[in-house]
């Protein structure tokens, strides 16, 4: 159970030339454009006519966006290579409807399409249009349009810009090789050159440049020295997070700012030599917190409402119009699309601060190891060849050197005795806006929606609105992991777990909610982790629950408003997933609720439960999980269950028949291809053997 690492997936558009919007999705074909659609545009990417060469990349620009066996077709006839082949053309407007299809290409086509534009060299023209770009904008940023028709050519240039930038972009976030030649072109001042120009720019020629830094500024040193030897190019994040918001392009820029200065933290922290980036928390969060303000069930009926009206016009692509107007409905669903990105951005946002906003005491580990014992571990991890008759290594239980199980829960009082800490945290400026505001966005977001998820039947039917469907599912999922992360910092970097306590009623609603959500997106009981397609996301949103319920448990020490279906529920979803991942966190959740005193009854249901599950030879994952989880809840004899559960169902004796089936499972793990899991794996079936023992001495 871990913080879910930043996902950084952007927030895609696409260049006005050719909008990827719902309604195309809806009206797209399944079958390819006929032959005599495709042919004329790749023929006239190479006509003498420069009309024609600007028709047929529009074309293209538009049919690249019908379904993807047109873009297959498209790409056979080495579409890519046509189109940058057309970047240095001497005509203006070839060259600008030729970048708007290659940037289709980098959202649609995929990771190979995108490695096969970089081994088509597609980075040489691309940045030889940046120097003479760069110039027309300047003149344009230092007089106004003398006429109409000059302020008609400057939309083209911010196409121009939009498409170069996206296009950049694209590939140094989806290849290393690229991001190692964009470093080299010293693209952070020809950026900055928008970003200082916010009042002066079309928003999205300006989303498209945040975007560029955010990935330029991830992890990425040589861009972060670019920003430490020019100090003044942050100047203009400060004037951007302080501005008011009037759209949502302008909300979309804000939010990646908030990502550029936290990928910058310590370059502009004034406290980075001691790693505290609290100032730049406090920047951030009232901005990101006042993006999550948005609703997800009024989005989801726009929507259908939107795709209803789409979805009863035309079918067909008019390549005679590829520059079409959007109707007022596909502009909804094109503003709801972009929302829930940049809502996905945000929680993506949070989640990470959340991981390290709260300076505090870091929790040990739960599993406590039991030292002593025979079983000596050779280099490669296995127990030496004396240990190999698992009968003989119970035979001196009397006298081991099993952990005593009062020292063990003198160790446990004395960690727990630490945490109590006397703290108020209801006034820290980070804490109060994560626990006010932020916090009940969660619940908001991670909320499903009627149009979330598409129906369960074999094969998955379509939604009203698919793309909306994919954007609320991973929001919804993105809700969850910052969720999951804001959990545990609570219950992990907090003193006392401040926040379990003070506002427990806020923890044991979330449990509640938890469950009740986790019913509606499991619904019918279609397999999750399976491979159904078109319900993968279900699976995704169905484990990062049950991984909050796990923290949730902890956080509460076990002591959850627990009903009486919750148990039964965690294990179902054990059994209904083929996912480790999910299993494990089953696994973990109900070891924690089985440490309750007064509920033998529970624990011993949870108890068999996990014994059960060992004897089915289950993954070394969830063996592992299970094996902590028996330690833990029977580390001692006083625990009011371990009499009329452990010992009277003859749980040791269960689990020493098991020795042998582990360590056989043991060593089954490749320590070179899972070198962690194989060191969890040694602990365990080390523990086991001297957890046996411990019980078996522990009421002598």
């Amino acid at each position: 159970m871990g913080k879910v690492k930043n996902n950084k997936k952007k927030a895609r558009r696409v260049n006005a030339t050719g909008v990827a919007t719902e309604a195309e999705t809806l009206a797209a074909m399944e079958q390819a454009a006929p032959a005599e659609t495709i042919m004329p545009i790749i023929t006239k990417l190479s006509s003498v006519d420069s009309n024609e060469r600007a028709w047929a990349a529009a074309g293209a620009s538009n049919l690249l966006m019908h379904n993807a066996a047109t873009r297959r077709a498209l790409l056979s006839k080495n579409l890519v290579g046509a189109l940058i082949d057309r970047l240095t053309d001497s005509v203006h407007e070839v060259v600008v409807e030729s970048l708007g299809a290659l940037r289709n290409l980098t959202v649609v086509g995929g990771d190979e399409v995108i490695a096969e534009m970089y081994n088509k060299d597609v980075m040489t023209p691309l940045t030889a249009l940046i120097p003479p770009l760069g110039k027309m904008i300047d003149e344009m940023l230092t007089r106004t349009a003398a006429n109409a028709e000059e302020q008609e050519k400057r939309k083209t240039v911010w196409d121009w810009a939009e498409n170069i930038i996206s296009i950049v972009w694209t590939m140094c976030e989806h290849s290393e090789k690229s991001l190692k030649v964009i470093n080299k072109l010293n693209m952070v001042p020809f950026l900055m050159s928008f970003m200082m120009n916010v009042d002066k720019l079309p928003p999205k020629v300006l989303v498209a440049a945040a975007q560029c830094l955010y990935t330029l500024t991830d992890d990425n040193p040589e861009c972060r020295q670019v920003f430490t030897t020019h100090p003044e190019y942050t100047k203009p994040f400060e004037v951007i997070l302080g501005s008011n918001v009037n759209a949502e392009e302008e909300l979309l820029i804000k939010t990646l700012t908030c990502g550029i200065v936290i990928n910058l933290r310590s370059v502009i922290s004034k406290n980075a030599a001691e790693n505290d980036y609290s100032d730049i928390h406090n920047l951030v969060l009232p901005v990101l917190s006042g993006a999550l303000n948005y609703s997800l069930q009024n989005a989801a009926m726009e929507a259908t409402n939107a795709s209803k009206i789409v979805n009863e016009r035309k079918t067909e692509v008019d390549l005679a119009k590829p520059n079409a107007p959007l109707t007022p409905e596909e502009i909804t669903l094109h503003a709801i699309e972009t929302r829930l990105q940049t809502l996905q951005l945000t929680l993506e946002l949070i989640a990470s601060i959340c991981t390290e906003s709260v300076e505090g005491v870091e929790e040990e580990d739960a599993i406590e190891e039991w030292k002593g014992g025979d079983a000596d571990m050779d280099e490669d991890g296995m127990e030496a060849e004396g240990a190999e008759d698992d009968e003989d290594e119970f035979t001196d239980a009397k006298g081991g050197d099993a952990m005593d199980a009062n020292a063990m829960r003198e160790m446990e009082q004395l960690t727990a005795a630490s945490k109590e800490v006397p703290v108020d945290l209801s006034n820290h400026s980070i804490v109060k806006v994560l626990i006010d505001a932020i916090f009940p966005a969660f619940i908001h977001l991670g909320t499903p929606t009627p149009l979330s998820f598409p129906e369960q039947e074999i094969p998955t039917p379509a939604t009203a609105a698919p793309q909306i469907t994919q954007q609320l599912a991973t929001t919804h999922l993105r809700a969850l992991e910052a969720l999951n992360n804001f959990l545990l910092t609570m219950a992990d970097a907090v003193p006392g777990r401040w926040w379990y306590k003070v506002r427990r009623a806020d923890a044991e609603q979330c449990w509640t909610w938890l469950f009740q959500q986790a019913g509606v997106v499991a619904g019918k009981g279609v397999q999750v982790g399976a491979e159904v397609k078109g319900q993968e996301m279900r699976g995704a949103v169905l484990d990062t629950m049950i991984g909050c319920l796990w923290t949730l448990a902890r956080g509460l020490d076990a002591q959850v408003p627990l009903a009486e279906f919750h148990v039964p529920a965690l294990m179902g979803a054990y059994h209904s997933t083929t996912s480790d991942s999910m299993r494990v966190k089953a696994i973990g959740c109900l070891g924690v609720i089985g440490r309750r005193q007064g509920a033998v009854e529970v624990n011993k249901v949870i108890g068999e439960f996990m014994i059960q599950l060992l004897k089915n030879k289950p993954s070394p994952e969830a063996c592992v999980e299970a094996l902590n989880a028996l330690y833990d809840m029977y580390a001692d004899k006083e625990f009011d269950y371990d009499e009329p559960v452990y010992v009277q169902g003859h749980f040791n004796e269960a689990l020493k028949g098991m020795v042998k089936q582990v360590r056989f499972m043991v060593r089954n793990i490749d320590r070179r291809k899972n070198h962690d899991l194989r060191n969890r794996a040694d602990e365990a079936i080390l523990n086991l053997v001297e957890f046996i023992k411990y019980k078996e001495n522990e009421r002598k």
